[in-house]
């Protein structure tokens, strides 16, 4: 693709974020969360529940991952980090310091702003791939140093079990509750993904983001602070995922290194292949259809992640932006 229509695509990404348009879009999200949450009462089935309880924690990670990718331009391959320091810190706090799940959940957003800093600090003094080859070297260390963390209570091998459940007002939320779950993970998902595409993106940081994305030299002519805002970047993406990672852990009630196996990692890269980067609601679609798909496809065992890949190759073929591109302003 030449530079010149690389610009024009960028463009029509970056309208939508400065125009008219996606304030106009927050009634309809709103809209579509209550329309959910009323689906949820509606539906009879405790696996469905299951199925889009996962799809909302997705959401909160891809949509986290979307901010630093897609819209900073930084190649970060350490999401599923953030999203194991906050459940283990989470499951850790309830289990061994006796913090309700809730707060748990909250503190967990904390631990993901330490753990960005501290993936921020070194990631920043590299360019381009070599920020996605450090970020992703992270990913792989991470595993054996949890497996070694059996001593100060990471369970090793066999993870974490036993995370107490949610409590609410007095009420405990099992994870055989999946109603209650459905509604408290689309409530944390939504105002998640509602602060990340329509706050933070659509303020003073979003631009910043856009700018160093499509044109770091004049980002940088007009006073953008680069270090500063690729830092805010990546803490704001483990803040949110690392709740997501929280909400999981207490779900699930266990958490063990799988969350940072391949099949995870490939189906969050699925996620945002289909969805497609930087362009709302595209991320968010990507996670809809790719974890409902994957589970219709679960009958097909062994040729599921190949069917899943073929989807990818076949969306990159026609339809290069993912299903964002189907958003994008004719001109």
């Amino acid at each position: 693709m030449s530079s010149s229509k690389t610009k024009t695509e960028n463009s029509h990404i970056t309208s939508v974020f400065t125009g008219a348009g996606l304030r106009q879009h927050s009634l309809v999200y709103w809209a579509v969360i209550a329309a959910l949450a009323l689906a949820g009462g509606l539906i009879g089935d405790s696996y469905i529940h299951h199925i889009f309880i996962l799809v909302f924690i997705w959401c909160v990670v891809i949509a986290s991952w979307d901010l630093i990718l897609g819209y900073a331009g930084i190649f970060n391959y350490a999401q599923l980090v953030f999203f194991t320091f906050g459940a283990y810190g989470s499951a850790m706090l309830s289990i061994y310091a006796g913090v309700t799940p809730l707060l748990a959940i909250l503190a967990a957003a904390g631990i993901g702003a330490v753990i960005g800093v501290v993936v921020a600090v070194p990631s920043l003094r590299l360019k381009g791939e070599y920020v996605a080859l450090f970020t992703f070297a992270v990913h792989l260390a991470l595993p054996p140093l949890i497996q070694q963390g059996k001593a100060i209570g990471m369970g090793g091998n066999t993870g974490l079990l036993g995370i107490p459940w949610l409590n609410l007002f007095g009420y405990q939320v099992s994870s055989i509750d999946k109603l209650t779950w459905y509604w408290v993970s689309l409530a944390i998902g939504a105002i998640c993904v509602y602060l990340i595409y329509f706050v933070i993106l659509r303020g003073r940081m979003g631009l910043a983001f856009i700018a160093m994305r499509d044109a770091d030299t004049f980002a940088l002519a007009i006073g953008v602070n680069e270090y500063r805002y690729k830092m805010l970047a990546f803490v704001a993406s483990a803040v949110f995922t690392a709740v997501a990672g929280g909400v999981y852990a207490h779900y699930t009630g266990v958490v063990t290194p799988r969350v940072l196996g391949t099949e995870f990692f490939l189906m969050a890269m699925v996620m945002l292949a289909i969805g497609g980067m930087g362009r709302f609601p595209g991320a968010v679609l990507g996670v809809f259809i790719v974890v409902i798909g994957n589970e219709l496809l679960r009958s097909f065992d062994d040729y599921r992640l190949l069917l899943l890949g073929v989807a990818v190759v076949l969306t990159v073929i026609f339809l290069p932006l993912g299903v964002a591109g189907l958003f994008r302003k004719r001109g």
